[in-house]
């Protein structure tokens, strides 16, 4: 028979040490327009007991990495990854070696009202390293930081654009329902995406006709493996700026870019911003 302890609006399942020893990890809690963020740090190897919200919630990961454990799946989770949480989902989260410092927001039954009212459902779990939404999270987790007289507005904007964004991940067709070599393909431009590759070889590597992958991927992700590929070379070059001191020049080979100067064109057409006024905008430390 498991042991259900209720505690700060989530139920933990078989704790192995007092719930209340949880809140040591909190380091600021507050509510604004609704919605309550909670920014919390948690060191090398910890691990949070399988517990479920009782608010629909999303987080954004600051610093670190984990892996969170849902039954029989999981999901790893690195710095600026994104992730929607609906109640009731019951999971446990592992930090890895260098611990994790996350924000949390969950949303009171007003919110959920107000997107249920827009016919809007977000019922299963979504994470996501999409650069919009890191950047849209990365922009709450400071307006919960450094509050004024316009932060309620400011705040309700930015948590209404993460959740539309989420709304439409959610209509996307499962990753479960995907073609086997089409998610090969996929995890192969993931696995290499700093690398040169050409679309003749991860055809030939997935076992299909280069047309057919041409066309499939772009059905499926709407955009071509080389507009991917690129999307993943600014996705990991914009966590290497806030969380790093490395060089730009350095950040940029890393990532697969021709040099400096390729790679802040490409990144300003991306986010709209330089590389350098991304960091300074949205530093994490």
């Amino acid at each position: 028979m498991q042991t259900i302890i209720k505690d700060f609006r989530a139920q933990y399942y078989e704790a192995p040490m007092p719930v209340q020893g949880l809140r040591q990890y909190h380091l600021s809690e507050q509510e604004i327009a609704g919605l309550w963020g909670t920014e919390t740090c948690h060191p090398p190897h910890f691990n949070i007991p399988r517990h479920a919200h009782d608010l629909a919630s999303f987080y954004i990961v600051l610093e670190g990495s984990l892996t969170e454990f849902y039954d029989r799946n999981q999901r790893d989770l690195r710095t600026c990854s994104v992730v929607f949480t609906p109640p009731g989902e019951i999971h446990r989260n592992a930090f890895h070696n260098a611990g994790g410092r996350c924000f949390l927001v969950e949303l009171t039954p007003h919110w959920t009202d107000r997107l249920a009212a827009s016919d809007i459902k977000l019922e299963n779990y979504l994470d996501t390293t999409n650069i919009d939404l890191t950047l849209l999270a990365t922009k709450l987790y400071k307006e919960f930081r450094y509050v004024d007289k316009v932060s309620a507005l400011s705040v309700e904007g930015l948590a209404l654009e993460i959740l539309a964004a989420f709304s439409r991940q959610s209509e996307s067709a499962p990753e479960g329902y995907l073609q086997g070599w089409l998610r090969n393909a996929k995890d192969l431009l993931h696995d290499r995406f700093s690398e040169t590759i050409t679309l003749d070889e991860i055809a030939e590597q997935v076992g299909v006709h280069p047309v057919h992958l041409a066309r499939a991927f772009r059905r499926r992700y709407c955009c071509s493996l080389g507009e991917y590929q690129r999307r993943l070379r600014v996705e990991h070059a914009s966590r290497q700026l806030v969380t790093t001191r490395c060089s730009l020049a350095d950040i940029a080979l890393a990532a697969g870019f021709a040099d400096q100067a390729h790679f802040t064109r490409v990144f300003k057409k991306r986010t709209g911003l330089t590389p350098a006024k991304f960091r300074a905008t949205f530093a994490l430390s």
